[in-house]
């Protein structure tokens, strides 16, 4: 590890993608359903890789050259290679997982922590076995603190990307209806993301809690800070504001489900000393982005997209405060399927129509197969995919309507954009 180290040129990084390879890089040969890094090696070393890391025998590599290391796995050793490099820089980790909302609280946290501190973050999905180490090996040493996005479908991911990042601190946004199909339900969720105040737990390290989810509160680590006091939230233009201290802020954030994302970044904030009128300009500053939670104007229309991903309570949440903005608008709901329910799929999207229905919603469209086996209002609109979906958009000419877009990222409902 230590000679491996050694080629780690931190200005560089290392690379798992040969295609992309950068001369003094270090590569990585991984392996996937569909790819084999090992392959690549020669190729890798002739683009310039300070060194190639590989698990299987190759033709026509020399493997008495300096620059060839041979593990037993890849993906192992670029995991153990993280925790040596997160180690050596030494300082703050912040670690961040939960049902929802956790990039919109990373996202806030960076913008906020930033106002005092050099401050590095998980960027796009890099949140799994294999993001976690990208994200860690992309630490500098001029850098104070990282946030760490931990995400998981399964019992035992989060126990993993704690035990890769060591994180000093964390933050449980909720436990919510997600990934059901690999949690086995909402009892594998909530063991599942506990697996981080077990870690904190067991290093005697700090977790944030909110003190009104009871969940978080029975199973949160001895040490713990609760959401500070005295902040208060109001609407305005369907936008979230928030006062605290004697700051007071119009957020770029719209719902009441986004209040707890916002008190978060400021505990935190305040836990690292940072002063109120710096955490309200890190608020007020974040702008959502990639089709997560933006609300913005085509020519035609005012448009709420969130189709970044999606699941049972995240829509409900989302749809919820819909209802309530944009009221003189004639409005417009298109919905995609949630997966990874597995056995809860049927009941879940059954569910979702009759939340529509409660809330007396007349215009709605669903995309995917998922609702297809829902009972629906003849009113409502059902298709088998997003180009279905576009296509019929084409004669309808939709003017002057709030639309709200939200659904599971492998729809790409952004795609429908062209006809709003």
């Amino acid at each position: 590890m230590k000679s491996l180290y050694e080629r780690f040129d931190k200005s560089k990084g290392i690379c798992t993608d040969s295609r992309k390879l950068r001369s003094g890089q270090i590569f990585f040969a991984l392996k996937g359903d569909n790819f084999n890094g090992n392959q690549f090696a020669n190729e890798a070393l002739k683009n310039g890789a300070s060194a190639i890391v590989l698990d299987e025998i190759i033709e026509n590599l020399d493997y008495n050259n300096s620059d060839v290391f041979f593990v037993k796995n890849v993906l192992a050793h670029l995991q153990n290679f993280a925790t040596y490099h997160r180690n050596k820089w030494g300082k703050t980790i912040i670690g961040i997982t939960g049902s929802n909302g956790k990039t919109t609280v990373k996202e806030l946290l960076f913008n906020v922590l930033s106002q005092g501190y050099s401050t590095h973050a998980t960027e796009g999905n890099y949140n799994n076995h294999i993001g976690v180490p990208l994200t860690l090996l992309n630490i500098r040493d001029s850098h104070d603190i990282a946030i760490v996005e931990m995400g998981a479908n399964h019992i035992g991911e989060i126990k993993a990307l704690c035990e890769i990042s060591l994180p000093d601190y964390g933050y449980i946004t909720n436990f919510g209806l997600a990934h059901l199909e690999g949690f086995g339900g909402i009892e594998g969720v909530i063991k599942g993301k506990s697996e981080l105040y077990e870690h904190l737990d067991k290093n005697n390290s700090i977790s944030f809690v909110n003190p009104n989810d009871s969940i978080a509160l029975k199973n949160c680590n001895s040490q713990n800070i609760e959401f500070t006091d005295g902040v208060n939230f109001f609407y305005k233009s369907g936008l979230l504001g928030v006062s605290f201290g004697n700051e007071e802020i119009l957020t770029n954030l719209t719902g009441s489900y986004q209040e707890n994302n916002v008190l978060a970044a400021i505990t935190i904030g305040r836990n690292f000393e940072l002063e109120d009128s710096k955490i309200a300009k890190g608020i007020a500053n974040y702008i959502p982005q990639n089709n997560r939670g933006q609300i913005f104007k085509t020519g035609k229309n005012t448009i709420f997209l969130d189709a970044y991903n999606a699941n049972p309570t995240s829509m409900e949440a989302s749809l919820r405060n819909a209802v309530n903005l944009y009221k003189k608008m004639p409005h417009v709901y298109i919905a995609g399927g949630l997966l990874e329910l597995g056995e809860y799929s049927k009941s879940q999207h059954q569910r979702m129509i009759e939340i529509f229905q409660e809330l007396e919603i007349e215009n709605a469209w669903f995309i995917g197969k998922q609702f297809e086996e829902s009972q629906m209002p003849e009113k409502y609109y059902n298709y088998r995919d997003t180009a279905q979906a576009l296509e019929a958009l084409r004669g309808k000419q939709i003017h002057g309507n709030f639309i709200w877009i939200k659904g599971s990222r492998s729809f790409a409902l952004e795609a429908l954009l062209d006809e709003l």
